[in-house]
């Protein structure tokens, strides 16, 4: 219901005034975290969900919000697209402006994904011949991608690609030959657009991502953060980042009903973009008569999207507050992904990629931990993608996920700790892994699957999805339990690969 209805003239409405007060925040306290807050949540019963990393998980009461906020769309469509959800939406905004350290709220506008917004300021660079785009190994498949397709469809763009690998220390990436040479030999006259990750999706690692801007700004290089995983996970201050654009999901760490992120910008890299996709009605062409903050009028009503799980942020930001505040939540996911590495090593009778979870090292402070799969360096010697077909299957079969992926012919699992997860849910996640990496080598044994069929790596399946790679025939449903006979393996594509391995 909007305000004054009826008097010829509309107030803005808050969110506040659209939804009921929220009796959970108002008359309880929060359970302590662990299995009790398994309450506030929506999992099937018995699910054992240690990847919290991809997707997330909605609250209840943000579900619950976010249906309200739905209704309240559906009971006046036209009100809610011309007037209503702008004014909410500069308010949440606002709120995320000042948690990330933003210093002004026309710096942050919103958008589905991190993947979206990465895609979005890299198309808005007017790339031309000689320019330079610099990548990682790591770097996430989607944004990978773009950088390929623009390289392929802007004849002279090259790629400048370096190699990490992990385990590692922050200042062993920061002292890496590979990124300096290309600064040093770029040619004259070119752009240079660095896509620095602060989070990396698989291996779950932290990067020195404030240092590696630096470093790429002193050389004029531009830098464009994609910080997937970091808001909920580590305190931002973007204001003092030196970075040109920084993308997060709020879906992820932060609670927020997916699809559901911000994209930050400096004003002095405003200008380079020019365009939301698709281009708004808002648009103005370059010149005199664009105003300075035309992008953020794009930004601010682009079509009919639903842009509920947007105002999700006000009540997620409520939530975590009620729960105990970012530190709180920071301290007991940080320490739960440490010792529950370290447990989930020792069921599994393997190692954790950083066994000294030391200061400056890539797992410092962060809500996820890699571990090694039980399985021979005989049979992990070269990537198969069928083994993470089956990993993903039977996992899911047994009503259980955490995320695996292949990395110097190793298979690892990256197990994500939230407010929900206990030690004893990396115990139970150890003793499923044993029985299905055995089950997976005693399949592949009877198989008799070619070795030309298997792929040097993951990043040459990559670059040639259909080359080789092989997948369990499943006809009975995901996880099915059947034997893999040679007459029973087809190719898998990039898509259904990577499903099992998305970030």
């Amino acid at each position: 219901m909007q305000k004054n209805e009826g008097k010829g003239f509309i107030e803005p409405v808050t969110l506040d005034d659209v939804l009921k007060p929220n009796q959970l925040f108002r008359h309880h306290r929060a359970s302590k975290f662990g299995h009790e807050f398994l309450q506030y949540y929506s999992f099937k019963k018995g699910f054992l969900n240690l990847n919290n990393g991809s997707f997330g998980a909605l609250p209840k009461a943000i579900t619950e919000a976010y249906n309200e906020l739905t209704a309240w769309q559906e009971d006046n469509t036209d009100y809610y697209y011309r007037i209503g959800f702008i004014p909410p939406l500069i308010g949440v905004r606002e709120q995320l402006a000042k948690l990330v350290g933003a210093s002004d709220v026309d710096e942050i506008v919103m958008v589905a994904s991190t993947s979206t917004g990465m895609g979005l300021v890299l198309r808005n660079f007017l790339w031309k011949s000689g320019d330079i785009i610099i990548r990682c190994n790591t770097t996430y498949g989607t944004v990978y991608k773009t950088i390929q397709y623009i390289h392929d469809t802007t004849p002279g763009v090259e790629i400048s690609q370096f190699e990490l690998l992990f385990p590692t220390t922050h200042q062993a990436v920061l002292e890496s030959r590979a990124g300096k040479n290309t600064l040093t030999n770029a040619p004259q006259g070119s752009k240079i657009v660095a896509v620095i990750g602060s989070i990396v999706a698989n291996p779950g690692a932290s990067m020195p991502w404030k240092e590696m801007v630096k470093i790429s700004k002193d050389a004029g290089v531009w830098a464009i953060v994609d910080g997937a995983h970091s808001v909920g996970q580590e305190p931002l201050n973007l204001s003092t980042s030196g970075a040109d654009f920084f993308v997060s999901s709020a879906h992820k760490w932060l609670n927020a009903k997916r699809g559901c992120a911000f994209l930050w910008f400096s004003k002095k890299s405003r200008d380079i973009m020019l365009t939301t996709i698709p281009t708004s009605a808002s648009y103005v062409s370059p010149g005199p008569e664009r105003p300075p903050t035309n992008i953020i009028s794009q930004f601010q009503y682009n079509g009919t999207i639903d842009y509920t799980p947007y105002l999700s942020v006000h009540f997620a930001l409520q939530w975590r507050e009620w729960i105990g505040g970012e530190a709180a939540i920071q301290e007991y996911c940080n320490k739960l992904a440490r010792e529950g590495g370290r447990r989930l090593a020792e069921t599994m009778s393997t190692q954790v990629m950083d066994p000294e979870w030391r200061a400056g090292a890539f797992g410092d402070g962060l809500f996820q931990v890699n571990v090694v799969l039980p399985f021979s360096k005989e049979f992990s010697a070269t990537y198969d993608a069928s083994v993470s077909t089956a990993l993903r299957n039977k996992l899911l079969s047994q009503n259980m996920f955490a995320v695996t992926f292949y990395h110097r012919q190793l298979w690892w699992t990256r197990v994500s700790a939230q407010i929900w997860n206990e030690i004893s849910d990396f115990e139970a996640l150890g003793r499923a892994f044993v029985s299905i990496c055995s089950d997976i080598v005693a399949e592949h044994e009877n198989a008799h699957i070619p070795p030309e069929s298997k792929a040097e790596s993951f990043y040459s399946y990559l670059e040639h999805p259909f080359q080789g790679a092989v997948a369990y025939d499943s006809k009975d449903g995901v996880g099915a339990h059947r034997p893999v006979t040679a007459t029973a393996v087809v190719p898998v594509g990039y898509h259904t690969h990577l499903a099992s391995i998305r970030p």
